[in-house]
C-alpha cells in the first residue's frame, strides 16, 4: 500500500515537472471554445468545448455525450427566490487581499496566436497596436508576480483560416503554487461577506 502511493507520488512530480500543457481555442466563426489539457505534452487529459448548435449553447467534457446549456430565466429566478441573497461580498478589499497575497508564478512557454479579417489594412493595424499595448502593460504590471521564460504573441492572420485566439500555456511546479493559493482564495472569501 504504501509503495503503491510512493510510485503514485513519484509518477504525479514527475509528470508535473515535465511540464503540463493547457490549450485555449477561441474560434468567432464557429462560435466555439475549446480547452484541453495535456501530460508529457502530447496525452490529453481533458477536453472541454462549448459551442452552438442550431441556436442552441451545448458543451462537452472528454468523449462524454453533448449537453445543452440550459437558460431558462424563470427557472433563474426561482433559484435566485428560494436562495436569497444573504450576504455581500467586499469585493475590491478581497481582490486587494488576493493581490497582495499571490505567489511568484513561473510560466514555462506562453504563446498567443490571434487572427482577424479586416477589409481595411489600418483596421487591421490598428488591433496589432491595441493586442501588443495591452499585452505589455499586463506584463509590465504583472512582472513581480508572473515570470515568462518563452512569451510569444504573433498574427495569424496570413497563415491560418482561425478568426479568433488560441492561446497555449506550459507550466511547472507553479501548479502547486497555484493550488494552493486557490485552496487560500475559497477560504479567504468568507473573511470578506458582509451579511446584509
Amino acid at each position: 500500500m504504501v509503495f503503491a502511493f510512493i510510485l503514485m507520488l513519484y509518477c504525479i512530480l514527475f509528470v508535473i515537472a515535465y511540464g503540463i500543457k493547457f490549450v485555449l481555442r477561441l474560434d468567432l466563426n464557429n462560435m466555439s471554445v475549446c480547452f484541453k489539457c495535456y501530460i508529457l505534452d502530447w496525452i490529453e487529459v481533458v477536453c472541454f468545448k462549448i459551442f452552438v448548435c442550431n441556436g442552441v449553447f451545448c458543451y462537452q467534457l472528454n468523449k462524454k455525450p453533448i449537453k445543452y446549456l440550459d437558460g431558462n430565466r424563470e427557472t433563474d429566478i426561482k433559484k435566485q427566490k428560494k436562495c436569497g441573497n444573504k450576504s455581500k461580498l467586499k469585493l475590491g478589499a478581497y481582490l486587494s487581499n488576493l493581490w497582495s497575497r499571490m505567489p511568484n508564478i513561473k510560466v514555462r512557454r506562453l504563446s498567443i496566436n490571434y487572427s482577424a479579417s479586416f477589409e481595411d489594412i489600418k483596421d487591421a493595424a490598428l488591433l496589432d497596436g491595441y493586442i501588443m499595448l495591452i499585452s505589455n502593460t499586463l506584463l509590465a504590471v504583472s512582472s513581480e508576480k508572473l515570470r515568462l521564460q518563452e512569451f510569444e504573441l504573433q498574427n495569424v492572420s496570413r497563415k491560418s483560416k482561425l478568426n479568433g485566439v488560441e492561446a497555449e500555456c506550459v507550466l511547472g511546479f507553479s501548479l502547486i503554487k497555484i493550488a494552493a493559493y486557490a485552496i487560500y482564495a475559497l477560504t479567504a472569501k468568507k473573511k470578506y461577506e458582509v451579511a446584509i
